[in-house]
């Protein structure tokens, strides 16, 4: 028969597994945060290690894994309770075995051994479900394991992605500032051409303006006196019967021809 010290306890000082795995919750934007060093006073190292915000998708497949994360440490803890309940069973089985729980000490021998027999029959059912136990924790921990180290390469995989995608996101905003510089540059280069030709224009205008004056000032009373004698021309003809001349062959008609219209 075994000693009573031979089914240690279980050690349940560690939290539940509800309080570990849920500082880890997908849904808590300020855990992950955290773990990229944001924080109110992080400065120039937190926005550097900034990450937007995951896509809707991403998210509720986060949150299930996570769901099934806490359903498996809550089955873990109830086998665990179960395990030191059966294990404080088959201490007292053992104690009464060795004789530390006899109450008739040796007025019923018989009953004594039909009882240790039908103990002893239990503890070893007992020990058969405390093996299975054992053998269904290391499984889920190997489970939990697993999903662990799948949910580190499902956060690191969408980290990269949510980093490429804002990045291009960058380059393309940054892509269009230069071209709308541009655009605006090749614009305030062509009014500036604009008004630069426009003032050569008016100058231009100006210039021709001035010398027509200076022209018709210049010449104003000899085409006066022409002018006045090619009407009295016109007139004797007339007077005398002569048929008029035709423009081009008055005498006076290589200066009067370039003669502005009156105003």
């Amino acid at each position: 028969m075994s000693s009573p010290n031979a089914f240690p306890s279980l050690d349940t000082s560690l939290p539940p597994p509800g309080n570990r795995v849920s500082s880890a919750s997908p849904t808590a934007p300020s855990s992950v945060n955290g773990s990229n060093g944001i924080g109110p006073g992080s400065g120039a190292a937190g926005a550097a290690g900034y990450m937007p915000p995951l896509p809707v998708g991403h998210q509720q497949d986060l949150n299930h894994l996570f769901n099934q994360i806490q359903e498996l440490g809550a089955l873990l803890r109830s086998n665990r309770d179960k395990v030191n309940s059966i294990t404080r069973n088959a201490e007292e089985v053992a104690k009464r075995a060795n004789g530390a729980l006899t109450d008739g000490g040796s007025a019923q021998p018989e009953n004594d051994k039909a009882k240790i027999r039908e103990l002893e029959l239990e503890l070893a059912k007992q020990k058969h479900l405390v093996e299975l136990y054992k053998h269904e924790q290391k499984e889920n921990t190997t489970l939990i394991g697993m999903y662990e180290e799948a949910m580190g390469t499902a956060v690191e995989q969408i980290r990269n992605y949510c980093g490429d995608i804002e990045g291009r996101f960058l380059r393309q905003r940054r892509h269009y500032n230069d071209l709308l510089q541009q655009e605006k540059d090749d614009h305030l280069q062509s009014r500036l051409d604009r008004d630069h030709w426009y003032a050569q224009t008016v100058k231009v205008c100006e210039m021709i303006r001035t010398a027509h004056r200076l022209r018709t000032d210049e010449w104003c009373e000899e085409y006066t006196i022409i002018a006045a004698l090619q009407g009295e021309v016109r007139c004797l003809r007339r007077c005398i019967g002569m048929e008029p001349e035709k423009p081009e062959e008055e005498t006076g008609w290589p200066y009067l021809k370039d003669l502005p219209l009156p105003e």
